[in-house]
């Protein structure tokens, strides 16, 4: 049997159009030296999410699997059990691949062989017609669209550190298998802003040891939807990453009247002040809130 060198993870729900589009970015992309596959698993889709997957049969090697249960954590974690490579890359189904992803991580992989973990580059792309407050203040917020700029290829190890995010990061897949997704993050349908599966999942391996290295020149597109490119859409996002990241979760009264301060602070400078500054401040009204317990949406 030939051997896998890589695995191109993708886990998707009901966004058939988007993971046509990444499957197709994919078949147009420069082809490794060692072969490759792609695994796609479709979590409790209703839509055509299969038969648009299937259609690439005769342009990619691909596997095609449905998880029943709703849940990204538990896709991500029936995907592990139908790798064949050596090494996976995970995209998420809105993440258009450069040509050359799949060639830089195979360098990468080749002349960093101590390295189990690679991150990559994720650029924004915000479609439509994005409201001129956005385009002016993205840098401020673009972190909630998965934004990661490596400068250089250096390595990082420590947990605590800045680490990839799933929209586009490679780990050797036994190791993967050792650090698998914590059901109880990620995203499902009764708290669909959630999320951290995959960095707990990256921290764990590095708290054991492994070694990580940004490749900057692996590089993906994500695509980010009219939808997403709304205040209450960022309010949301950010109260779910107060919630989860929190160091001391619970409600307190002293945590509610910070929360309450930093809204009302946001809210008078929303139409005084330039996108950037009120960006910011959103950003710490609905973190602080998210903390409190409180207000989780607008």
């Amino acid at each position: 049997m030939t051997e896998i060198g890589i695995t191109v993870a993708i886990c998707t729900r009901n966004r058939a159009a988007l993971l046509g589009r990444c499957l197709e970015a994919l078949a147009r992309a420069d082809k490794p030296a060692n072969p490759f596959e792609v695994v796609v698993v479709a979590n409790a889709c209703s839509d055509d999410t299969l038969e648009v997957a299937r259609g690439f049969a005769g342009r990619l090697q691909i596997v095609v699997e449905e998880e029943p249960i709703p849940g990204v954590s538990l896709a991500r974690n029936r995907l592990l059990g139908l790798v064949r490579g050596r090494w996976i890359v995970w995209i998420d189904d809105d993440a258009m691949a450069r040509s050359d992803l799949l060639t830089a991580y195979e360098r990468a992989i080749t002349t960093s062989p101590s390295c189990a973990i690679f991150g990559g580059t994720i650029l924004p792309v915000l479609e439509g017609n994005p409201p001129a407050w956005l385009l002016d203040g993205l840098h401020v917020v673009e972190n909630a669209y998965a934004a990661h700029r490596p400068e250089a290829p250096t390595t990082f190890g420590d947990p605590g550190s800045n680490v990839p995010f799933g929209a586009n990061y490679a780990m050797r897949s036994d190791v993967q298998r050792a650090f698998t997704f914590d059901p109880r993050l990620g995203r499902r349908p009764e708290d669909p802003m959630w999320g951290g599966e995959e960095t707990m999942s990256i921290r764990g391996a590095l708290a054991a040891g492994h070694q990580g290295r940004w490749v900057p020149d692996a590089v993906v597109d994500h695509i980010i939807g009219p939808e997403r490119q709304t205040e209450e859409w960022l309010w949301r996002y950010y109260h779910a990453d107060g919630r989860l990241w929190s160091p001391d979760k619970g409600k307190s009264l002293s945590r509610w009247f910070k929360a309450v301060r930093a809204y009302f602070r946001y809210r008078r400078a929303r139409h005084r002040a330039a996108p950037a500054e009120w960006l910011a401040l959103l950003v710490r009204a609905a973190s602080l809130a998210g903390r409190a317990g409180v207000r989780p949406e607008l």
